[in-house]
């Protein structure tokens, strides 16, 4: 089956199942039209090439083949779709598009980072300020800091944490003034 009327006439014939199909995948009707006209413009064409190339399989489209090989072709499209569609969501997500959130301008960034520092030189005890500083400047992870200072991974982690709760109770401080 290579002719323009046997591809018009398949189309004819299954149009309904096919579309019926991508719209119980999809639950879009413009997209459910496009999978089916998309799997019919890539069958001409294959089919057009088949013609052209003889060592090209050409398609097989019987009429007792014809029903599932379209379905199937219109379950594929419509899986590549949805994959594309989770690809995009997953991206936006990540890019946090959605969330309207404004970037803090780099002045406001300074402030706040040169008010932390302020605050972890005045509060903190000379090894907690050391702790942080490897950790939050030289961003070394908690093994690295651990044996540089030669304490274990809990006393870093409690340094740490004692810097935190003390970074934190200075901001709600400063915010309930």
């Amino acid at each position: 089956m290579t002719s323009k009327d046997d591809l018009k006439a398949l189309f004819m014939e299954h149009y309904d199942r096919m579309y019926l199909l991508a719209r119980v995948m999809l639950h879009d009707d413009e997209e459910s039209r496009d999978v089916v006209s998309d799997v019919f413009a890539q069958i001409a064409e294959r089919m057009q090439t088949a013609d052209q190339v003889p060592e090209t399989d050409g398609i097989d489209l019987r009429p007792e083949t014809a029903k599932s090989y379209l379905l199937t072709c219109v379950r594929n499209r419509c899986l590549k779709v949805i994959r594309a569609k989770q690809v995009r969501l997953r991206a936006r997500k990540l890019l946090q598009l959605d969330d309207g959130i404004e970037m803090i301008p780099i002045e406001a960034q300074t402030d706040h980072l040169t008010e932390v520092l302020r605050c972890s030189e005045q509060t903190f005890t000379p090894q907690t300020l050391h702790v942080f500083r490897l950790r939050y400047q030289q961003r070394k992870k908690y093994t690295e800091i651990a044996s540089e200072l030669q304490i274990s991974e809990v006393a870093v982690y409690k340094h740490l944490a004692q810097a935190l709760k003390k970074i934190k109770q200075h901001f709600c401080q400063v915010t309930t003034l």
